[in-house]
């Protein structure tokens, strides 16, 4: 009896051995959590300790001299672009593919000399303006190359493949072609006194919108229109769905598809959201005079660059970014005025002179590049960023 008795508090202190250890280790777990929510909370609501941290722990800042490059001369012939994983330079008739170190994995022969370029997940086109050549790129392979009738003056694309050109200088104003992934046309579209000025196909492959504008009165007047896909196969001539009148001398500058097929259409002045038929006014730059830059080119937001000056040292600008259904806005600031500004699907890249932000589209700082001389240009892409200067063209991984 004596015997069992004593096994049974030998259990019992093993039971609160155990017991402790589980103690021990959620309090650990607890302080761990507790010690991430702190510095998360301290890195979104302190400027200067996200600045230490991007810097040193998180090596979100890169200079020039830690960027791989390439040399270019200033007097090159020689156009840059971004996709997928890629930056490429088409010069002499050849496109050359650089990964983000900066090395060439490809290099393919296009009959293109001033090209038109579009761009959507692994997809690139490049088109010769003004002439009828297209070329689908997927990766670092050509898919298929067409000869469009007319002379080219958009291209669109969707994330499957489907390219939407449009031309000029046929028997009609302007004549819209959609064609598939494998090269296929599926139909065209003929407008007789309008100009197309965008085109844009939604990812499911079911619409077609296009902005027509008349500009032979005193007055722009542009229309978009929302064309049924598998409608236009059977009888192109029913095939339009939606219309939106644009208000008069309201010039169309893009439009986007957003998930769920959101259609954004960006004016001069303002940000439209076109549903259902009926035109709603998601955003007006005329009534803010401190907005200095915007854009639609994201995969589900819409954005802006507003400007803060408090004397000459201590200028800032807020980058807003708007979901497209006002389900939220993420705020990042940045320290010094924006020159220029750029977009693509998840990524925003604002040029202070000689520093650019990467931006996605949480409000979160991606990458920050500085570099010893004035920034031309930036292409850009979900993976990767193309930095142009003078004499180079540097490659940042994002």
């Amino acid at each position: 009896m004596k015997l069992i008795e004593y096994k049974q508090f030998g259990n019992l202190d093993e039971d609160r051995k155990l017991n402790k250890k589980k103690i021990a280790v959620v309090g650990v777990i607890l302080i761990i959590l507790l010690i991430i929510a702190i510095l998360v909370i301290t890195y979104i609501s302190s400027s200067k300790f996200r600045n230490f941290m991007d810097k040193y722990i998180l090596m979100k800042i890169i200079s020039e001299g830690n960027a791989p490059s390439i040399s270019i001369e200033s007097e090159e012939n020689i156009y840059t672009y971004a996709y997928h994983d890629y930056v490429v330079v088409l010069k002499n008739n050849e496109l050359s593919l650089y990964n983000s170190s900066g090395k060439n994995v490809q290099t393919l022969k296009l009959n293109v000399s001033t090209p038109v370029f579009e761009t959507k997940g692994k997809y690139l086109v490049v088109a010769e303006k003004g002439q009828q050549k297209v070329y689908l790129i997927k990766d670092k392979k050509i898919v298929w190359e067409n000869n469009v009738d007319g002379n080219i003056t958009k291209v669109g694309l969707n994330d499957n493949g489907y390219v939407a050109v449009a031309v000029s200088g046929t028997s009609y104003k302007s004549v819209i072609t959609l064609i598939d992934n494998k090269g296929n046309e599926v139909f065209k579209t003929f407008l007789s006194s309008t100009l197309v000025t965008d085109v844009s196909v939604s990812s499911d492959n079911k619409y077609l919108s296009f902005c027509e504008s008349d500009i032979s009165g005193t007055l722009i007047e542009s229309r978009v229109k929302v064309v049924s896909i598998d409608d236009a196969k059977q009888k192109p001539e029913n095939a339009i769905i939606y219309t939106y009148q644009i208000p008069s001398n309201m010039l169309v500058c893009n439009l986007e598809y957003h998930q769920k097929n959101e259609l954004m259409c960006m004016t001069e002045s303002q940000i439209l959201s076109l549903k259902n038929g009926a035109i709603s006014v998601v955003e007006d730059f005329s009534k803010s005079n401190n907005t200095t830059f915007a854009g639609i080119r994201l995969s589900k937001n819409y954005f802006k660059i507003i400007e803060n000056m408090n004397g000459i040292n201590n200028q800032t600008s807020n980058v807003e970014i708007h979901n497209s259904n006002g389900k939220g806005t993420a705020v990042y600031t940045i320290n010094g005025i924006a020159k220029s500004v750029y977009s693509k699907e998840g990524v925003i890249a604002v040029n202070v002179g000689t520093e650019v932000y990467f931006i996605n589209e949480k409000g979160w700082l991606i990458k920050k590049f500085t570099s010893n001389q004035e920034i031309k240009d930036i292409v850009l892409a979900d993976n990767i960023a193309g930095v142009i200067c003078r004499n180079k063209i540097q490659f940042i991984g994002l």
